[in-house]
Order: C-alpha cells, then sequence, then structure tokens
C-alpha cells in the first residue's frame, strides 16, 4: 500500500463534555454540537487530520435553546512497526448546561437551556505506545493507510500525557464570579486491540484499554475581592474502548466505529468528583489515490534515514 494517499472523511459525534459531581449537586455542561466532520490525509506512517464543526448538520445549529458553539482541531501521528506516536489538539467554545431543570424548577423541554457561551475548553494531548506483533496493523484500524489480511491482535502499552484549560471567560460585574482550570495529565495503560478479517475486504476490530495515573490541577477563582488560586494532585482512572466494522477494499473503504473514553478523579480535599465522558459513534469513508513520484522518493529517503 505504500504507493498511495489515503484520503479519509469522517463524520463523528466525538465531543467534549464537562460534568461535577457533588454530594449535594452535579453539574453537567455540553457544547452545542451532536456530531463533528473529520478530514484525513494519511501516507504509509504519516497521518494528519484537520476537525471542524459544520453548521447546516441538524443537531448543530439549534442556537435559541442550547446556545452558539464553535470548535475545531486537528492531529497528526507517525505510526512505525512498532512504535506509534499521537499528538492532538481540539478548541471549544459555548457551553449550555444539560441538567437546567436542576437549577431552575420551572424549566421544561422547549425552553432554553442555561447558557455559557464564554465558556472555553482546549486540549493537548499525545499518545506514545508500542505495538508488540508486527503481524496487528494498527494503521488498517485508525487512518486505513494499510489492510489487515489475516486475523491479528496485539497487546499494546502506552504513556499519555495530556494539558487542557477550562477557562469561563465570562466578563466580571462586581457580583459575579468565574473560574478557570488548568490541568496537566499522566496516565499510564495496556491494553489489548484484535482484528478480526472476516471474509475477503471485511473486517471486525474491538479493543480495550485501562489507564491510571495522576493529574496536577491549577484553579484560579476570580471573585470581585480579587483572585484565590487553590492546587491539587489527583489520582486518576481511564478507561479506553472501541468496536467497528469495516471494509478496506484495495482503494476504496468505509466502516462504522464506535469508541469511548471515559475518566474520572475526586478533587484532592472535597467531595467533588469531576468526569470526563465521551462516546462517539463514527461513520468514514475514503479513497486511495496514486502518490506523486517526489513524494515516494522523498519519503522512502527518510524511511531509509531512520532505518524503517
Amino acid at each position: 500500500m505504500g504507493q498511495y494517499i489515503t484520503l479519509k472523511l469522517t463524520q463523528n459525534s466525538d465531543i467534549e463534555g464537562i460534568a461535577v459531581k457533588t454530594a449535594t449537586n452535579k453539574i453537567e455542561l455540553n457544547p452545542n454540537i451532536s456530531s463533528v466532520t473529520r478530514l484525513s490525509v494519511n501516507y504509509k506512517f504519516i497521518s494528519f487530520s484537520v476537525r471542524y464543526v459544520p453548521k447546516f448538520l441538524t443537531g448543530n445549529d439549534d442556537l435559541m435553546l442550547r446556545g452558539k458553539t464553535k470548535g475545531g482541531g486537528f492531529d497528526f501521528g507517525f505510526n512505525f512497526k512498532h512504535w506509534l506516536q499521537h499528538f492532538s489538539y481540539t478548541k471549544t467554545r459555548g457551553y449550555y448546561l444539560e441538567n437546567t431543570s436542576d437549577y431552575i424548577s420551572t424549566w421544561k423541554p422547549g425552553d432554553p437551556y442555561i447558557q455559557f457561551p464564554d465558556l472555553l475548553y482546549k486540549n493537548f494531548e499525545g499518545i506514545t505506545a508500542y505495538n508488540f506483533n508486527p503481524d496487528y496493523s494498527v494503521n488498517a484500524v485508525s487512518s486505513q493507510s494499510e489492510r489487515q489480511l489475516k486475523s491479528a491482535g496485539s497487546f499494546i502499552p502506552h504513556f499519555q500525557y495530556r494539558y487542557y484549560i477550562i477557562d469561563d471567560r465570562t466578563a466580571l460585574t462586581g457580583t459575579n464570579t468565574s473560574q478557570k482550570a488548568k490541568t496537566l495529565e499522566f496516565l499510564i495503560g495496556a491494553g489489548y486491540y484484535h482484528t478480526f478479517v472476516l471474509k475477503q475486504n471485511f473486517y471486525f476490530a474491538l479493543g480495550l484499554t485501562p489507564s491510571f495515573g495522576v493529574n496536577f490541577l491549577n484553579l484560579t477563582t476570580r471573585l470581585p475581592a480579587g483572585y484565590v488560586h487553590t492546587k491539587q494532585t489527583n489520582t486518576i482512572f481511564r478507561l479506553d474502548g472501541q468496536a467497528g466494522l469495516g471494509y478496506n477494499g484495495e482503494r476504496f473503504f468505509a466502516g462504522v466505529y464506535s469508541k469511548f473514553s471515559t475518566e474520572s478523579y475526586n478533587q484532592q480535599n472535597t467531595s467533588a468528583v469531576t468526569s470526563d465522558a465521551r462516546v462517539a459513534y463514527q461513520v468514514f469513508v475514503g479513497y486511495r489515490l496514486k502518490a506523486p513520484k517526489f513524494l515516494q522518493q522523498n519519503v522512502q529517503k527518510a524511511m531509509d534515514l531512520i532505518k524503517l
């Protein structure tokens, strides 16, 4: 497959929700997004994609009830025979309170939700992983730049590092408050992934990875009288999984995947529990084009240089 460039279009529901629960109440914040679009270009071990929110799709345009949300991002990766490296960046601005009825007793379906148009979420994330089985193709499942011809699976440990910011940029009026949280997170995990080749070009893929780690939270509370800074160190648990069915032919490919990730931690010295849960249902379609000669030659030189 080294002579092809892979072009891929994905529509998925990968959105960033924020939830905090205490003994007496809970806050569930979601962006006004039902799905996002991802455009990807992959060649050999290199992958790159751009993420954006199309406003013309149903569920992304309900401004009166849930407010306005802007979002986008990109990611790129290098998947070698054993070593895997991935980086991503996402940004979302504009959230609404999913459980508005807990705070407004007269609220009913069809009424506007409590909105936070100036609530900003930024996420910088990286993953370094190792594939123990060279007969298992991560690229065949993730970027479709390769094809898995025989069923295979692999144990894949990884190290994940993440820095994210949640910032309520609501202007202070002298009677209100706002907060900004900056979190640095490190996780170590290991899981198993398997691709079952069903018949010729059809396959079924499964995988699950638990992770444990620590995060360092720096919280700034903006009060009318001034700023208050607090710091926390918390133990965190995360679980990632996926299941998918796809067709991966010589040129054309398509598939349907379901992916989830959930993480939670008890905030130090409090009863609050912070969680970040995502469930993404994605549909993708793509096509492979012949790579131009100059690209094949230059990438091959780079591969020879680093002895891939």
